[in-house]
């Protein structure tokens, strides 16, 4: 194992092993080098080489999404931290640990028309936990010293709760490339810091009281052993989002499709005492919309201090876990209060098979099929935008797992991400993206070895579908232009471009999605369909929905 000369390595590394970190995704560049030296060949960590610097910190961020263990990120100086930033918003939205190691040029040269020289101090400010630039080149054992507690107080902060992204920033001067052959004695030293203790929470049950508890995007795999006794509670209404990962038993999981088969009478008697926000992030736009005007007041479970206002409700906080908080509140219900059998949601049961047998192809149709089809156990990787809300509208599995980059939202390293949660996932991983979603990350397929495990479905309608069917956007006479943007690319020239084997389907159906997960030699399937049929189609659909409410409701 080689050893860099410069101390700042050397601490760096130390404490990265000494706090389990086995995965750090390293940017090649001349600034950074000491780290290379460091790495080369070091049996603790599995590095992982990438170019790009932005689709670098979505392929950690991929990582870190599966193993909830913090990644770490190392490149040069420059725009290269810049390339960052992108991952780095989503990490700390999503509550996901990584650690960021930029490499700088010394203080003296800053502003001084040096290459790869921009101020790194502080870049990330906005969307850090905690962040420090050490000091340049320490030798003295005072120095090397104070570096390595700042060094060992901002890698803590990654795994506190909540977790979320740090940053190191490390001046180095020229010569880069030198090694030594011992460890500076200061450099190996434990040191801890104290982990923050949860809160109990004080907060009981009121029968009185009628509860939504909405569940957003969650880690808490405990959260499905308590779904039973949230739904059999007379006074609770309880939804689902897709990647809170706990369906079924009765509880609303089609938030959206729910809304839209309820007559507006029925929208207008909603009302809440309290909505409980068990995870957050939350997809639909329409349940946040509904909230608002008929929610009294908000709880909000999350780990940070500051609130998270999504409902402008002014939320009382609990600092605790989604498991601990439940516990509490639920834990003076009788058994005698609940109901004998789970309530049945109140949405007509419609035969999908028999509606979807009669509508022509379209994108809800793939993503209807897709909800049939995708191998058992495996977990979904969604691309943003309307990939995500067209899953939502469909019964979710409870042998899948579902994950999107939903703390920002945006389209950028959809694919990175997806290619980075297969690297470490041991089972089948379905991504599915929307084409310029796709387009846009082109780098995230610029990874040897490709995973095995990872099928990846584009969906190709031409452009950006979300502006055809979100409200508002639809009836914009400039959406072809300026929000829809057509692609015009051929993706099967595109992706064999890149060395994969890929299909081109305009009409599909479950046998041929199976073939398709069943089929080792084939990367990709792109799906094409028409931009101009995916909004009547649902529309369509919904008002099916509503059709159906008000048969029964006639009989």
């Amino acid at each position: 194992m080689r050893i860099s000369n410069k101390s700042a390595v050397q601490s760096i590394l130390f404490h990265l092993n000494d706090l389990g970190v086995r995965d750090i995704v390293y940017s090649p560049g001349s600034r950074n080098a000491p780290f290379a030296i460091g790495l080369d060949g070091n049996p603790h960590f599995n590095v992982h080489i990438k170019v790009d610097e932005r689709s670098a910190a979505f392929f950690a961020l991929g990582i870190a999404q599966q193993t909830q263990k913090p990644v770490v990120l190392i490149c040069t100086s420059g725009t290269a931290p810049l390339n960052y930033a992108p991952a780095i918003a989503e990490a700390f939205y999503q509550e996901i640990p990584l650690i960021v190691i930029t490499a700088d040029r010394p203080q003296e040269s800053i502003n001084q028309s040096e290459g790869q020289c921009i101020d790194q101090i502080g870049i990330y400010n906005n969307y850090i936990k905690s962040q420090c630039s050490l000091i340049e080149e320490a030798i003295a054992p005072v120095d090397v010293a104070q570096n390595h507690q700042r060094i060992a107080e901002v890698m803590q902060d990654a795994i506190q709760f909540p977790h979320g992204p740090v940053h190191i920033n490390v001046p180095f001067y020229e010569p880069l490339y030198l090694e030594s052959t011992d460890l500076i004695p200061e450099t190996q030293e434990y040191r801890r810091t104290e982990s923050i203790a949860t809160e109990t929470p004080e907060v009981r049950f009121d029968h009185n009281q009628s509860y939504l508890v909405l569940l957003g995007q969650n880690n808490d795999l405990e959260i499905i052993n308590w779904l039973p006794k949230l739904v059999a509670l007379p006074n609770v209404m309880v939804m689902t989002e897709t990647h809170s990962n706990a369906h079924g038993y009765g509880a609303i999981d089609c938030i959206d499709r729910w809304i839209m088969s309820r007559y507006k009478a029925d929208i207008e008697n909603l009302h809440w005492d309290v909505v409980i926000s068990l995870g957050h992030n939350i997809i639909s736009r329409k349940i946040k919309s509904i909230i608002k005007q008929k929610a009294v007041s908000h709880w909000s479970v999350q780990w940070q201090k500051k609130a998270i206002d999504t409902y402008r409700l002014q939320p009382q906080i609990f600092n605790c876990s989604v498991s601990q908080f439940l516990k509490t509140w639920l834990q003076d219900v009788s058994k005698d209060y609940e109901n004998d059998l789970v309530p049945i949601v109140d949405e007509i049961k419609v035969d999908l098979h028999n509606y979807f047998s009669s509508r022509p192809f379209s994108d809800l149709k793939l993503f209807y099929l897709l909800s049939l089809s995708c191998p058992s156990g495996a977990q979904i990787q969604m691309g943003n935008s309307s990939v995500v809300r067209y899953i939502q509208l469909f019964d979710q599995r409870r042998d899948l797992r579902f994950f999107g980059n939903r703390g920002v939202s945006g389209i950028d390293g959809s694919t990175s991400t997806a290619v980075g949660a297969a690297t470490v996932h041991s089972g089948p991983v379905v991504f599915v993206t929307g084409d310029l979603s796709f387009l846009y990350d082109a780098n995230g397929l610029w990874h040897q070895p490709w995973p095995k495990n990872l099928k990846s479905i584009v969906v190709d309608n031409g452009g950006g579908g979300i502006f055809k069917i979100i409200d508002g956007a639809k009836n914009e006479p400039a959406v072809p232009v300026f929000f829809e943007t057509p692609h015009h690319r051929d993706l099967l020239l595109w992706l064999k471009g890149w060395g994969f084997s890929a299909k081109v389907m305009n009409e599909l159906s479950e046998t041929d999605l199976l073939d398709f997960f069943e089929d080792d030699a084939l990367n990709f399937l792109v799906v094409k369909t028409s931009g101009d049929l995916n909004p009547i189609e649902l529309d369509l659909f919904f008002e099916y929905f509503k059709q159906q409410n008000e048969r029964v409701e006639n009989n």
